[in-house]
């Protein structure tokens, strides 16, 4: 599995990005996409590069039908071949860290 954390940011259309933010979780909820909003970005889960792209290309051109003339996207990728892992298993770990911290 694939994890990635990707932003659009839509220029030139003002202070506010709810609408857009909003248009790009629907896309990712009609791909069938696993994905956890962030307050600066998304997390997504893909099994393969290909439907990363697919889906991040599938944002940009939702953008684009709105209006949109400016696109800046932002793409983290974490692709692990020594074991399986999610946003759920990278949160857990995460979690287990800060609990034994305090």
């Amino acid at each position: 599995m694939i994890v990635a954390d990707f932003a659009t940011i839509p220029m030139g259309t003002g202070t506010s990005a709810s609408d857009y933010v909003q248009a790009v979780h629907e896309i990712l909820q009609q791909a069938g996409i696993k994905f956890v909003p962030g307050s600066m970005s998304t997390a997504i889960e893909a099994d393969s590069f290909a439907k990363l792209f697919e889906v991040v290309e599938r944002a940009n051109k939702k953008l684009a039908e709105m209006g949109v003339q400016r696109i800046i996207t932002t793409i983290r990728i974490d692709y692990r071949l020594d074991k399986e892992i999610s946003i759920d298993s990278k949160l857990g770990i995460s979690k287990e860290k800060q609990s034994r911290s305090i």
